[in-house]
């Protein structure tokens, strides 16, 4: 219910805003295919299984952009996101994201607020919510460079272990750098987060980077585009002393190192087929969320 009110209310602001939009653009697609991944897991519970199996990916998103003045943009969108395993079907993921983006462009410069919401289900069970609000800037330091930087705040919560409810504060800032007459984006990026849990066991710092290439090009008169990314991941958590035997619970640090790839070949104008693919290396103190996970897909996707 409360995930229905959010979109009632983001689709009530988004008509508002519509009616008085000077100017307006829709986009909407859709993506249907096949994945296998090396080892399901639900990360945010600490459900490691250990065991390989393949399925289905179904994806579909709607956004538009919403002028009120020249220099005054809202955008709004909604993302939905299924898998379906062929046997470990309690790892079944369905995912909800919503947004709503309102920007204000000058002389090179962007000044926005920003809200995300997502509602994750597995096996149509709702375990996860997150509402998050940020404020970012991003100024055109030339013609083909590009600094964003955004403070965050957020909210979880988790539908059956409420000690795992957490607020947190984020800073990140990205260097997007483009070449080639706009055809090849490189990125390079950091962030600093902040977790308070109702459980102190799962308070943490972080710290992170993150890097990536996307690059258009053409191939026997076919559209492709392509991309590699990296992201690393440094979690320290609160360190939890048992009173009165002053035991220390078990240590929670832990890092993620995530590399992935994509490939998107047009067959027509609004087809493509895409391949994805994304090698995880996480590891912990704990030796139970100790794992490696490899996934791939291979999609049909249309756009509106």
């Amino acid at each position: 219910m409360r995930t229905i009110n959010k979109l009632i209310t983001l689709s009530a602001l988004t008509t508002s805003i519509q009616v008085f939009a000077s100017d307006a653009t829709f986009h909407a697609d859709a993506q249907i295919g096949l994945t296998t991944n090396s080892d399901l897991a639900i990360k945010e519970l600490d459900d490691i299984s250990s065991q390989s199996d393949t399925g289905s990916i179904l994806k579909a998103g709607v956004s538009a952009e919403l002028h009120a003045t020249d220099n005054l943009k809202f955008t709004p969108s909604y993302r939905y996101e299924q898998t379906n395993y062929n046997q470990l079907d309690q790892y079944d993921l369905a995912l909800h994201q919503y947004s709503l983006d309102s920007s204000y462009s000058l002389s090179g410069t962007d000044v926005g607020i920003r809200y995300d919401g997502a509602l994750a289900k597995v096996a149509k069970e709702t375990f996860l919510t997150l509402d998050q609000a940020s404020l970012y800037v991003g100024h055109y330091v030339n013609p083909t460079t590009y600094l964003r930087t955004a403070i965050r705040a957020s909210d979880k919560q988790f539908a059956t272990q409420s000690m795992r409810d957490a607020k947190g504060l984020g800073l990140d800032s990205n260097l997007y750098y483009f070449i080639n007459q706009g055809k090849t984006m490189l990125l390079l990026g950091a962030s600093l987060d902040r977790e308070n849990a109702d459980s102190e066991q799962f308070n943490f710092k972080s710290w992170g980077l993150n890097t990536g290439i996307t690059h258009r090009f053409k191939a026997f008169d076919i559209s492709n585009k392509a991309g590699l990314s990296w992201r690393y991941q440094d979690k320290n958590y609160q360190e939890v002393i048992n009173q009165p035997l002053t035991q220390s619970e078990p240590s929670r640090d832990e890092s993620r190192s995530v590399v992935s790839a994509f490939w998107q070949l047009s067959v027509f104008d609004s087809l493509q087929i895409v391949t994805e693919a994304e090698y995880g290396d996480y590891q912990s103190k704990l030796a139970t969320n100790t794992y490696t996970q490899s996934i791939a897909s291979l999609s049909l996707k249309a756009s509106f």
